[in-house]
C-alpha cells in the first residue's frame, strides 16, 4: 500500500490503524479465534476514537471524508492482523457512511452521533436462511401499515449481529417482485418483536460477530425508510461492488503478512550451510507468492479507483477479488509450508489466515459468482466487436 498516493492526513490514517493492529488486534487475534470469541466491544469504541467507523463520513457532519483508495487501504494494513476483525469494521464503517451520505435530516440526526463515537454499532442485512448470493429470493417481508410497517423473517449470517444495536435491513415489501420490491430500513434492535440468536462459532472468524436475528410483527415508522422500493436493491448492488474490492485488499494483506514472516524465517534460518532463502527450491516458492501478491494487488488497485472515480467497476471488483480468492489459500499454505513446524504454532497467525480465506470465498458473492459475473460482461469489455466499448468500467 505504500505505493498509494494518498494525501497526509489519509496516511496519518493508515499509520494509526497500523498502529492499533499491531498494538491491540494481533496480541488479541489467536484467543478469539481459539474462544470463537465475537470482536468485544470495547474494540468498537477503539475504532471510532480513531476515526475508523467514521472514515468516509463527510467532514460537514464530523468525519474523515477519506478516499476510497483510502479504505481498501486501512483494509489491507488491519487484515494483517487479523480479517475478521476488520471485516467487522468494514461492515459498521458501510453502514455509516451509507447513512450519512443517503439518510434523512432527522435519521442523521438520531443515529450518526452514536455510530461515530462507537456507543452504537451498526450493520446492513441482507442474508437469509434462504437466500444468500441470490438477493433477490429474500423472504423477509415489510407490511404497510399505520405509520409505517410491520417486519416478519430472519436474517442470517449478520456481520457484527451479536452487538449490533442498528440495522441498515432489506425487506420485500411485495411477494414476487423481485428486485422491484425489495426497500430498506433503518432497524432498532432494542425493540419487542426482535430475536437475536446466539453468535455463530466458525473457524477463521468469530471474531466477525455473525449472528441471526427474528422479527415477529416488528413495527419500523416511515421516518425510519433508508430506501423505497426499486431503490433499495439498486443501492445494496453498488455496496456489495466496494464490498468485493475490500475482500481483495483483505487477503492482500493476509499474504503480504504471511510471506513477510516467511521470507524473514527463512533469512534467519540456515540448514545444510547456508540461509533457507539460498536454497532455490523454497526461493522460488517464495517468489511466485511476491508475485502474485503484486498482481492482486494491481487489479484491487484498479478497482478501487475506479469506484473513487464514480465510474462503473463491476468487472473490475469481480476480477479483483476473484484473483485475491484464488490465490490466498495457496499462497498463504505456500508460506505456511516455508516456515517448517513453526507455522504450526499457536502464536504464528498462518492457520487463522488460511481459514480467513475460506471465508473469503463465499462472503459478497461467491468465487462461482465472480466467474460468472465477468462471463457475462466478457462480450462487453472483449473482442474485436465489443458490444459497447465506451463502458470499460462496467
Amino acid at each position: 500500500m505504500q505505493d498509494i498516493d494518498l494525501p497526509e492526513s489519509e496516511r496519518a490514517l493508515l499509520r494509526a490503524a497500523r498502529a492499533f493492529a499491531e498494538q491491540i488486534i494481533a496480541p488479541n487475534a489467536a484467543s478469539w479465534e481459539r474462544d470463537r470469541q465475537p470482536l468485544p466491544r470495547i474494540v468498537f469504541h477503539h475504532y471510532a476514537a480513531l476515526g475508523l467507523c467514521a472514515l468516509q463520513v463527510p467532514r460537514a457532519h464530523g468525519g474523515a471524508d477519506a478516499s476510497y483508495l483510502c479504505k481498501i487501504g486501512v483494509a489491507e494494513i488491519m487484515a494483517r492482523s487479523c480479517m475478521a476483525a476488520t471485516f467487522a469494521l468494514n461492515n459498521a464503517q458501510g453502514a455509516v457512511t451509507r447513512l450519512a451520505r443517503e439518510g434523512t435530516d432527522d435519521q442523521i440526526s438520531r443515529y450518526l452521533p452514536g455510530l461515530m463515537s462507537g456507543t452504537l454499532v451498526c450493520a446492513p442485512s441482507l442474508t437469509e436462511p434462504g437466500a444468500g448470493s441470490d438477493v433477490t429470493a429474500m423472504t423477509t417481508l415489510a407490511t404497510r401499515t399505520a405509520g409505517g410497517w410491520l417486519l416478519n423473517g430472519t436474517k442470517a449470517w449478520i456481520t457484527n449481529g451479536a452487538h449490533a444495536d442498528l440495522l441498515l435491513l432489506y425487506a420485500q415489501t411485495e411477494p414476487g417482485a423481485g428486485a422491484s420490491g425489495i426497500a430498506s430500513f433503518w432497524v432498532t434492535l432494542n425493540a419487542p418483536g426482535v430475536q437475536r440468536h446466539p453468535a455463530t462459532a466458525m473457524i477463521g472468524g468469530s471474531a466477525i460477530g455473525a449472528a441471526d436475528i427474528t422479527f415477529t410483527d416488528l413495527f419500523v415508522p416511515d421516518r425510519d425508510l433508508a430506501a423505497a422500493p426499486g431503490q433499495a436493491f439498486k443501492r445494496a448492488m453498488a455496496g456489495i461492488t466496494g464490498a468485493r474490492t475490500h475482500v481483495a485488499a483483505m487477503l492482500n494483506g493476509i499474504v503480504a503478512e504471511c510471506l513477510d514472516r516467511a521470507v524473514d524465517h527463512a533469512r534467519a534460518r540456515r540448514s545444510f550451510g547456508q540461509r533457507l532463502l539460498d536454497h532455490q527450491g523454497l526461493r522460488w516458492m517464495l517468489a511466485d507468492v511476491a508475485t502474485q501478491l503484486e498482481a492482486s494487488r494491481l487489479l484491487t488497485h484498479r478497482a478501487a479507483t475506479l469506484i473513487q472515480q464514480g465510474d462503473g467497476a463491476i468487472l473490475a471488483a469481480s476480477q479483483a477479488k476473484s484473483f485475491a480468492t484464488d490465490i490466498a489459500g495457496p499462497a498463504v499454505a505456500t508460506c505456511m509450508q516455508a516456515m517448517g513446524a513453526i507455522g504450526l504454532v499457536d502464536d504464528q497467525p498462518f492457520a487463522r489466515h488460511l481459514a480467513a480465506t475460506r471465508i473469503a470465498a463465499y462472503v459478497d458473492g461467491t468465487t462461482e459468482m465472480q466467474r460468472d459475473r465477468i462471463g457475462l460482461l466478457l462480450d462487453r469489455h472483449y473482442g474485436h466487436q465489443r458490444c459497447d466499448p465506451t463502458q470499460q468500467g462496467t
